[in-house]
């Protein structure tokens, strides 16, 4: 999708100096043009297209089902940047409320 976005300016500018260029031209140059012009627009936009499904299926920024996400922190006065972590390994971590006392599960009866 980002290159769609980024490519669309590009596209119009294109777009606007074949448009600027047919003036001098006979009737059949300018419909070989428009359908040049067409033709390469389909291409840009099928591999665009292609390129943005590639890169949803290829990356799409989830982790792996038996891991589990820790969010950026700091310790020690230095930002550790989030990461996902095996299940077993990411308890020793437990998130804490806001008067800094570790979360402990009660039994609600």
């Amino acid at each position: 999708m980002r290159i769609l976005l980024l490519s669309l300016p590009v596209i119009a500018v294109i777009a606007w100096l074949r448009w600027r260029m047919k003036e001098d031209k006979t009737e059949e140059e300018r419909l070989a043009d428009i359908v040049r012009l067409k033709k390469t627009l389909g291409v840009l936009v099928v591999v665009g297209l292609g390129a943005g499904i590639g890169l949803k299926l290829v990356d799409d920024r989830t982790g792996d089902p038996r891991t589990r996400y820790i969010p950026p922190h700091s310790e020690n006065g230095q930002v550790v940047p989030g990461r996902f972590v095996p299940i077993d390994e990411g308890d020793e971590q437990k998130p804490t409320d806001e008067e800094g006392q570790e979360d402990s599960e009660q039994d609600p009866s």
